[in-house]
């Protein structure tokens, strides 16, 4: 049984883990697949999509967003990434890359959103969503569709103008997907550019146009002040109708316009006529993953087996080391029940060990799936500060309690014996696997695939750290520099 994290319909979205950024694609000016990548198997349709798995074939893929330079050097670009998985793990020949600058006066387009691993027409397929902007200005949204011999060629979707979509997921129960866009900018958001925009969510079934059958205004702005920062979905209690979790980032403390009774984090659930708050869980969630510095982004899996979805919480904890008060980080799981998120097995916190303990973002980018192949659900994180900004890997396996637990933890680090490449020496490689899980080779174990920017001699490498009865084996690492899959490396 796998026990990966939902990235589906009920699911969590994929970030786009902006530090590690990986795009480009030949000249940066089209979304063709350039010279021809080698199509994988042909696979099957699924009533339940592997949301891994883009054709079916029972391999899972890798998708991720590249910041790379053309080929004459002279303008840089983001590009999506896919590598299809093999029973030899990730076929570089298969590369498949999606330019974010469709024109020739989009030279500044990136991803601002997904992308999004999710059955959008239907089909039985996983496909991908993805919104491009460029300097605050939308520029669409695009939808790669799954089929038997992979992703097809990128289509922009019809969808409302403006709409950014930051989840995919059943919202309402009616076995089709639908797309959720929290909404853009306000007073207290420095970082947008014009007035802001209210949430929406678009209901599906949609059609391969993006055509949704209706939508909902959502009023997620606090007072016109915040729009959610990050959109976190799992159906937590078994409804068949998917809640979602808000974090919002701003600094108030010294704005005097801002309004009163402002949070952090919001917790909705889903129904027919939109979202629907509940406060009840929002000082739970609220002090799991706030910090100083603004709240850690959850995420979702089925932590502990049970087939109900299970809302894992970066956190941080006050720890006392002999010479003066610190900060720890750990990760919190809220486990789903029937009778609601949080109301049945008693949460979970568990600690970074030795030098961990101390590293306020250990339990970075949670991620469930099942690494060892014996049945019981295990999470990866992510320590990007580990050892200054080397980073660093951790498995958190499946206890006999049923859930994870730091009781035979591994950890892999640019210093691990047995990694193929090099990587900085200076120790600042910003090592870490990017969500979700997925099995790359078949095996029934599932593989992270983690991005050192730094690796041989700042080309970068992807290292597929593949699972095992023991965990990652350092010695069947499986590395492939951007270059090879067609989008050198440029650093930021």
């Amino acid at each position: 049984m796998r026990h990966r994290s939902t990235t589906g319909p009920a699911a969590v979205a994929v970030a786009l883990v902006a530090s590690l950024a990986v795009a480009c694609g030949g000249d940066g000016s089209t979304d063709r697949p350039d010279s021809g990548p080698k199509r994988p198997a042909a696979g099957k349709p699924s009533d339940n999509p592997d949301p891994g798995d883009f054709n079916g074939d029972g391999h899972d893929d890798f998708a991720t967003v590249v910041y790379s330079e053309s080929k004459d050097k002279r303008r840089y670009t983001e590009t999506l990434t896919v590598v299809y998985g093999s029973s030899d793990g990730l076929n570089k020949a298969s590369a498949q890359r999606t330019s974010a600058a469709r024109k020739a006066d989009e030279k500044g387009a990136g991803f601002v959103s997904g992308p999004l691993r999710t059955d959008l027409d239907g089909d039985g397929f996983t496909d991908l969503v993805v919104a491009r902007g460029n300097a605050g200005t939308p520029l669409g949204t695009l939808a790669l569709f799954g089929g038997p011999r992979g992703l097809g060629k990128a289509t922009e979707l019809a969808l409302p103008d403006g709409f950014q979509p930051r989840a995919a997921a059943d919202f309402d129960g009616d076995g089709s997907v639908d797309l959720l866009d929290g909404g853009h900018g306000g007073t207290g958001d420095t970082d947008e550019i014009g007035p802001g925009s209210d949430g929406l969510l678009l209901y599906g079934p949609f059609d391969r146009t993006g055509t949704p059958k209706r939508q909902a205004v959502l009023d997620l702005d606090q007072q016109g002040y915040a729009t959610p920062e990050s959109a976190t979905t799992g159906d937590f209690d078994a409804d068949g109708k998917a809640e979602v979790v808000f974090t919002y980032d701003f600094d108030a403390e010294q704005d005097e316009s801002a309004p009163e009774s402002l949070y952090m984090v919001g917790y909705y659930e889903g129904g027919a006529d939109g979202l629907v708050r509940d406060t009840s869980l929002e000082p739970r969630i609220s002090k799991a993953v706030g910090t100083f510095e603004g709240p850690r982004t959850p995420a979702t899996g089925d932590a502990d087996g049970d087939g109900i979805d299970d809302l894992l919480l970066p956190t941080q904890l006050a720890v006392a080391p002999v010479d003066m008060p610190a900060e720890g980080g750990a990760l919190t799981i809220l486990y789903g029940a029937e009778s609601g998120l949080g109301s049945g097995r008693s949460e979970s916190v568990i600690e970074g060990r030795g030098g961990e303990k101390r590293r306020i973002d250990f339990g970075s980018s949670p991620a469930v799936g099942d690494v060892d192949g014996d049945g019981k659900p295990d999470v990866v994180v992510n320590t990007p500060g580990y050892r200054g900004h080397d980073g660093k890997v951790t498995l958190l396996p499946g206890g006999a309690s049923g859930v994870p637990s730091a009781d035979g933890e591994q950890a892999v680090d640019p210093l691990t014996d047995g990694l193929p490449g090099t990587p900085n020496p200076y120790k600042w490689n910003e090592f870490g696997y990017q969500p979700p899980l997925l099995d790359v080779d078949g095996d029934g174990r599932d593989d992270a695939v983690a991005f050192g920017p730094l690796w041989e001699k700042r080309a970068g490498a992807f290292l597929v750290l593949r699972g095992s009865g023991e965990g990652f084996e350092a010695g069947k690492v499986q590395l492939l520099t951007p270059g090879e899959l067609g989008v050198p490396l440029r650093l930021k």
